[in-house]
């Protein structure tokens, strides 16, 4: 048994000895709270410039569900975190100290995007407008029946129906030019410009 001189010793020798904690735990459980499942899930130690590996191994995490994420506890708390969700639409958080947080929520959720604003700024009458959800073959085509969308102007238009976010837009103008906007999230961006 030591004395109490060699504890004293030993204390001034190593500080941190008597006082040693365990290494922070930057585990955490991930809550969707979005209207529609995310696909891939990233946690990558702040300030990388790669995503690295799908933390979910491409299983998804339904809307609604939870799923505990076990991260090692080497002493770093700060990642970045991403949700790529089924639409395509990806939340990131940057720089969260995961070593802080038990539960941690992504995605409020989503009010599929009925319309949207087109803004002509081109120099030509927009005669044509087309869309289709990102991934679809088919363009559903508007022949605006209220007649072209002048120059400067601006319409509501209406989106087909079926709960999407993410559209592919076609837009043609009186002069046979077209344009076309992938990937366009109405629900985040629902004014549109084009010229």
């Amino acid at each position: 048994m030591p004395t109490l001189r060699a504890a004293i010793f030993l204390a001034v020798l190593l500080p941190g000895a008597a006082l040693a904690q365990p290494a922070p735990n930057p585990s955490f459980t991930l809550e969707n709270r979005a209207g529609l499942a995310i696909r891939q899930f990233f946690a990558t130690p702040g300030g990388r410039a790669n995503w690295g590996r799908d933390r979910l191994d491409g299983k998804g995490l339904a809307a609604g569900a939870r799923v505990a994420f076990r991260l090692p506890a080497d002493g770093n708390c700060v990642y970045d975190l991403r949700a790529v969700f089924a639409d395509g639409r990806a939340e990131d958080r940057r720089g969260l100290n995961t070593c802080e947080v038990k539960d941690v929520a992504v995605g409020a959720p989503v009010t599929a995007a009925k319309a949207f604003r087109l803004l002509n700024h081109g120099t030509a009458p927009v005669t044509e407008i087309a869309a289709r959800p990102q991934g679809a073959d088919k363009w559903l085509t508007d022949h605006l029946p209220a007649g072209p969308i002048a120059p400067g102007s601006t319409r509501n238009l209406a989106l087909p129906p079926g709960g999407q976010c993410v559209f592919d837009l076609r837009v043609t103008f009186q002069d046979g030019k077209t344009r076309e906007k992938h990937a366009t999230d109405l629900c985040q961006s629902p004014d549109q410009a084009v010229q």
